[in-house]
């Protein structure tokens, strides 16, 4: 598991503070009520991690904020290969980093609990990777839901191109996102392309981050096994020269 040093922590976070003072129009309503926000959140946010389970993504403390750090990246690099292929680019950077910022806002948790918290059962850690689990202190609500209430209580102003956005973030691992998705008729179909720019986005840094731990645990695992068999070499190099040591001159007496 990736381990994140204090130092490391506030630098990302320190990162994702001076997006959204470059993105967005200072003095501005949005920009005002965002960085009050994360005033608020800052000590849990920090910390968070972006899931609960080692084989997800990025389940370490610190891991909620390096991943939308990484899905604002993606969504930049995605729009442009778009562009390149012929895509018409129907949406503004700041409406591109802003929902790329808080597509999963309620991972945070919500105005006095954090969503996940340690897993206390060592067998659902070992045999699930279960680090963390979600907090049952919290009312259910879906993680793009809780992202859009928060914002809404913050006054944040969101579009309805955003508001789609961060809705369908999770495309169809959301069932309930499957009308907005799974469409036959033109009219009902997004007006913009947004929605789709930030699931590929969310969905190609998850996929990335997966594949970071996966083979991360694989370079850690041989390591252990090659330091294991070196040290059972040793150790029979060493019963070797103690026999030796022992009964060479027995042998050489005879």
């Amino acid at each position: 598991m990736k381990v994140l040093t204090e130092q490391e922590l506030q630098k990302n976070y320190e990162e994702l503070i001076q997006i959204i003072k470059d993105t967005f129009e200072e003095e501005s309503e949005r920009r005002e009520n965002l960085l009050k926000m994360y005033q608020y959140f800052e000590d849990r946010m920090c910390i968070a991690p972006a899931s609960g389970k080692l084989n997800y993504h990025y389940a370490f403390v610190g891991g909620y904020v390096l991943h939308v750090l990484h899905v604002v990246e993606a969504s930049k690099k995605i729009t442009e290969v778009f562009k390149q292929l012929g895509g018409v680019v129907d949406y503004t950077d700041e409406e591109l980093v802003f929902t790329a910022l808080h597509h999963d806002l309620g991972k945070v948790g919500d105005l006095e609990d954090e969503y996940y918290i340690v897993n206390e059962d060592d067998w659902r850690r070992k045999k699930f990777n279960e680090i963390f689990t979600n907090n049952p202190k919290m009312q259910f609500m879906s993680v793009t839901d809780r992202s859009l209430y928060l914002l809404g209580h913050f006054n944040v102003p969101v579009s309805q191109k955003e508001w789609l956005a961060i809705k369908v973030s999770d495309g169809m691992y959301d069932e309930a996102n499957v009308q907005y998705l799974k469409t036959y008729r033109p009219e009902k179909s997004f007006h913009s392309s947004l929605p789709h720019i930030i699931h590929w986005a969310d969905h190609l840094s998850t996929r990335a981050e997966y594949s970071e731990w996966k083979y991360l645990e694989h370079k850690q695992i041989k390591k252990v096994e090659e330091e294991k068999e070196q040290e059972e070499t040793i150790l029979s190099e060493k019963s070797k020269d103690l026999f030796e040591e022992l009964f060479g001159d027995m042998k050489k007496s005879e």
